[in-house]
């Protein structure tokens, strides 16, 4: 049987995932999720907790709510991996089923894991004025305040309502030698790999890959590897 016990006694962080209905003047554009989700914490020392969870796209973590605030999930060193728990409907076995996705702490910050081993997301974001239509070149723009929470040791995260359109970008990354090399970078990549960046640049153009996509991502990372042990 799970042990799930209560976050407070574990991370020192409180717990109140239920009172999300309070947060009427709360935009949550800002968050991965429309709602936060249940979740799997599962701690290093072997021990599972239960928490309503969400993405800041701003900050890159993973937070809860407690006392009526926003609060970034701390203790990350102490975390081996989370899983965020959702439903979707299975057409052919024509009911409910149960979908996990699957965060690790890398570098003090929370991935999102893929089907590709070492491949992973950190979710940005860029902002555009509903009032705007020129492109704005996906500028970051930041919504929340923060403000330090000293006996807790998390942060308290208040994300203001606007009325801009905020657009979830997915930023792949591949974890090799203790490195997070960031897929849009392909100074990185050619490094990583070493292989020449025009040519790269040049693969990337003919074969219109979107960095954006991940069966892309994965597709770019084969062609490296590939070309990696050619040289």
């Amino acid at each position: 049987m799970k042990n799930y016990i209560i976050l407070i006694c574990l991370l020192i962080l409180g717990l109140n995932s239920q009172s999300q209905s309070v947060y009427d003047n709360v935009n949550l554009k800002m968050m991965l999720y429309p709602k936060f989700q249940v979740s799997e914490v599962y701690l290093k020392n072997g021990r599972i907790v239960e928490v309503g969870l969400n993405y800041n796209l701003e900050r890159h973590q993973l937070i809860f709510i407690e006392d009526k605030q926003y609060k970034e999930l701390a203790g990350l060193e102490t975390i081996d991996s989370v899983l965020v728990l959702g439903k979707s409907f299975d057409s052919e076995a024509n009911k409910e089923v149960v979908t996990t996705i699957k965060f690790v702490p890398i570098n003090e910050k929370i991935y999102q894991c893929t089907e590709y081993n070492g491949l992973y997301i950190l979710y940005d974001y860029s902002v555009t004025p509903t009032d705007f239509t020129a492109d704005h070149n996906g500028a970051h723009k930041s919504e929340t305040s923060e403000s330090s929470n000293t006996i807790t040791g998390a942060n308290s995260l208040k994300v203001y309502k606007n009325n801009n359109n905020v657009n979830m970008i997915p930023l792949f990354s591949y974890y090799d030698k203790n490195t997070m090399i960031e897929i849009r970078q392909s100074k990185q990549l050619a490094n990583a790999f070493k292989v020449d960046k025009a040519l790269l640049n040049g693969y990337i153009g003919q074969t219109q890959v979107n960095i954006y996509q991940l069966k892309d991502a994965i597709r770019l990372i084969e062609w490296l590897k590939k070309k990696s042990k050619q040289n």
